[in-house]
């Protein structure tokens, strides 16, 4: 039921966002984030609110990964078959885990690492669902971002320092977006 809340298709070639085509129903990542934050800011039960804050933690995180602002012809890759890292994997799930693992650094000290270096691009403060999702689209839209089927270590040095990016703009506008809803 909530399965299409974790992404949102774009058309190959396109960043342009229409809801209609997009996100039918209002079920894609952009809409679920919108409609959680609201449930969060408002009064109802602390059992909705808390799974709302949920939501929202998790969502920001996804719309940050370019993949779940794909292709639905892949599947924001899920189909898309690689080899990585001396296994065979998919190119979302290399997105999802494998670029993070290879940084080989334990959770606490990556997230004091990302934590400790701030973001120093201009769209920073734009913590609209639709800014990332576009952002993340620009990315998967790159000409190189779909590699070969083996990934070679040029793909790894290039994609790791973006990957660190987006993982740093999801937690500061998680904070900022979790601020702006309780002022």
């Amino acid at each position: 039921m909530t399965a299409r809340w974790h992404y949102i298709n774009f058309p190959k070639k396109a960043c342009l966002y229409v809801p209609e085509r997009d996100c039918p129903n209002g079920d894609c990542v952009i809409a679920a984030l919108e409609q959680q934050t609201q449930i969060l800011g408002s009064k109802e039960s602390g059992e909705k609110r808390l799974l709302a804050l949920k939501y929202i933690v998790h969502f920001m995180g996804d719309i940050h990964q370019p993949l779940h602002a794909g292709y639905k012809e892949d599947k924001g890759s899920n189909t898309y078959q690689i080899q990585a890292f001396g296994k065979a994997t998919n190119l979302h799930a290399l997105w999802d885990f494998g670029l993070i693992k290879n940084l080989n650094t334990p959770t606490n000290a990556l997230v004091l690492d990302l934590s400790s270096n701030k973001t120093q691009r201009g769209d920073y403060f734009n913590i609209e669902p639709l800014n990332a999702a576009t952002e993340s689209c620009n990315i998967a839209h790159e000409n190189r971002f779909y590699p070969t089927r083996l990934v070679d270590q040029q793909y790894i040095n290039h994609y790791t320092p973006i990957l660190e990016v987006r993982l740093r703009l999801a937690g500061e506008r998680l904070a900022q977006l979790l601020n702006k809803t309780f002022q």
